[in-house]
């Protein structure tokens, strides 16, 4: 498994992933009628016309099964945190393999590198996938609402200053390497 940058040749990978993803994770949470009339071809375009600037893409023999995208903070409400996960999304067989920890992990040195001191992310509070943020540690959890194809959602904020946060994903690697040593 490796990490790196996203470059333009994968944004149709990207858009595939995006896709899939969202039909997987979000189902029986975003209306159905909205899941199935998302599109590839539409968000490769959308894909298309934004920078890969703090985009990673994960990959293995099959080639790339996830990304995430890093950057500066968008929401007005807390100007506290500067950087922002914007997404991060694996092909659902590939979840739970250390992929998503990978692509934090880069990205949160990326956005060290840019000079960020924190990050915040958002994450729909019935995605299970909050379970992994949580082990993660926050230091700043808030929710909040939104509205998506005409249904309201609740959503929850996760924050770290990423120091922090690089440490404690420093410490679950060593852990995860650890205990494979051990297995052998």
């Amino acid at each position: 498994m490796k990490v790196r940058h996203a470059v333009h040749k994968d944004i149709p990978k990207i858009a595939e992933i995006h896709v899939k993803s969202w039909q997987t994770t979000y189902q029986g949470i975003i209306s159905q009628e909205y899941l199935d009339g998302l599109n590839v071809e539409k968000r490769e375009e959308s894909w298309r016309s934004r920078s890969l600037e703090g985009t990673f893409v994960v990959e293995d023999a099959d080639g790339v099964f996830g990304f995430a995208s890093f950057g500066k903070q968008r929401d007005e409400r807390y100007l506290t945190y500067d950087g922002e996960l914007y997404a991060i999304y694996l092909l659902q067989q590939k979840q739970k393999s250390g992929a998503g920890l990978a692509l934090i992990a880069e990205g949160v040195d990326y956005l060290i590198e840019k000079g960020y001191q924190n990050m915040l992310l958002w994450v729909l509070e019935q995605n299970s996938a909050k379970r992994f943020y949580q082990k993660l540690q926050p230091a700043f959890v808030v929710t909040s609402q939104f509205e998506l194809a005409g249904e309201n959602h609740d959503e929850i904020g996760y924050g770290w200053e990423l120091p922090v946060l690089n440490d404690h994903i420093q410490r679950i690697k060593s852990s995860a390497s650890n205990n494979d040593e051990r297995r052998r």
